[in-house]
């Protein structure tokens, strides 16, 4: 989001790829031959004058149901530029058809006004009711431009029937400001959600509802803001002074098998990787460690100069090798030096010294899946509920189209690993 540029979209509905294996991090293109898979562009411009898309996110409802949100840019930019709306569409049967677009949240285009766009989306799917919350940037100002007393601002979004309708956006800017005004420096004059995913934990639950984790990007660094209330209100995790990746970018985050929470950051070359442990995890008190760069770990993920936002899971899956039950992480990026060649890095959480430190977490991973051979930028997925990976990705041909695939993950990590 905050490098803004026009983009204009030329593709048909339906496009292909072949996808790359690779073995380690490092390897170049596979010489397996590996079977065409089926990629479906849900929003494209028809012309290079039509109505850019941007910024996908993605999720699985309580019944399964996929819904895919994109900005609508008719300001031709990001946030702040002019209107945008967020639209969305919605497919029943994993992936193989899809409703007809539909809005989310409009914006009116009104200079200065509070509602004049909607934008970065960041989603999140209750597991175990019907419920989505959706929280996103509002506005006619940019990041950039972005003061304490006139803000790039927050909205907030739910869908009660599993993303069919939504209610009207609540601006609740002054909300997640405020958290951070008791700052030493007075706070913070500008942030904003990490477009994508919203992390909800499976293990930590007070009250209603399973605790929420949203990665902030600021003028001073990333942060970490959770809710047990599914995003009624917010704190912060950790201290408020102190950034867990004081040079980050544009974030996303995880929780770890053992419930801590992982940081993930948008750097050039690779990602800003740290995390926290809870010494408390009904209060959330803990710290955080000192954030590493992937690349300069032994066997860490190392990409081009580009920086780019992409999405981070822990999924659990079984080692086809022997049987045995674990988790696996998944980072997707684009690996050129510019925007391009999106592409999906794997490595097995098999115990907890494979990821109880920051650098242990980013070295040594096992393997990466090349999704796109042409220019491609940000991306993010969700678990389909036949437990395929539902991935949504910017990609040309022409300008960004928001691309669709679902992928099995046998595939993405050659045979070694399968869902359960």
């Amino acid at each position: 989001m905050k490098h803004p540029f026009i983009l204009l979209a030329l593709v048909a509905n339906t496009v292909y790829a072949t996808p790359r294996q690779t073995n380690s991090i490092n390897d170049g293109p596979s010489n397996e031959k590996v079977e065409n898979l089926q990629s479906i562009c849900l929003f494209k411009t028809p012309d290079a004058k039509g109505i850019p898309y941007r910024i996908p996110a993605i999720a699985t409802n309580k019944k399964g149901h996929l819904i895919a949100l994109s900005d609508y840019r008719y300001c031709g930019a990001d946030i702040g530029f002019g209107q945008i709306d967020i639209v969305g569409r919605i497919s029943e049967d994993n992936g193989k058809t899809w409703s007809e677009q539909f809005d989310v949240a409009k914006g009116n285009g009104i200079a200065k006004d509070h509602a004049c766009g909607y934008g970065d989306a960041a989603l999140v799917a209750d597991r175990k009711k019907n419920e989505i919350l959706l929280m996103c940037c509002t506005g006619n100002v940019t990041y950039w431009n972005s003061k304490r007393n006139n803000p790039l601002r927050v909205a907030r979004l739910y869908s009660h029937d599993g993303g069919k309708t939504w209610t009207k956006p609540e601006d609740i800017t002054e909300e997640i400001y405020s958290l951070f005004d008791k700052r030493s420096d007075n706070g913070l004059d500008k942030l904003f959600i990490g477009s994508g995913k919203i992390c909800q934990s499976s293990k930590i639950k007070n009250g209603k509802y399973f605790r929420l984790y949203a990665a902030l990007c600021t003028g001073k660094g990333n942060y970490v803001i959770y809710s047990d209330d599914f995003g009624k209100k917010w704190q912060v995790l950790g201290d408020v002074n102190q950034s867990p990746a004081p040079k980050g970018d544009e974030p996303k985050c995880e929780e770890l098998p053992d419930g801590s929470v992982l940081l993930s950051s948008r750097k050039g070359y690779g990602r800003f990787f740290n995390i926290y442990q809870y010494n408390d995890e009904k209060t959330a008190t803990g710290t955080w460690a000192q954030a590493v760069a992937s690349h300069d770990c032994e066997g860490g993920i190392k990409t081009g100069a580009n920086s780019t936002n992409g999405e981070v899971a822990v999924v659990r899956v079984k080692r086809t090798s022997d049987g045995k039950k674990m988790n696996l992480i998944l980072q997707s990026l684009p690996t050129a030096d510019n925007r391009a060649n999106v592409s999906i890095f794997y490595k097995a959480l098999e115990k907890a010294e494979d990821y109880n430190t920051p650098e242990k977490l980013a070295s040594h991973w096992e393997g990466s899946y090349q999704v796109s051979y042409t220019g491609s930028a940000y991306s993010t997925f969700c678990i389909q509920k036949d437990k395929r990976i539902g991935f949504f990705y910017e990609e040309e041909p022409g300008y960004y189209n928001m691309i669709y695939r679902a992928l099995d993950l046998e595939e993405i990590t050659n045979g070694k690993y399968k869902m359960r």
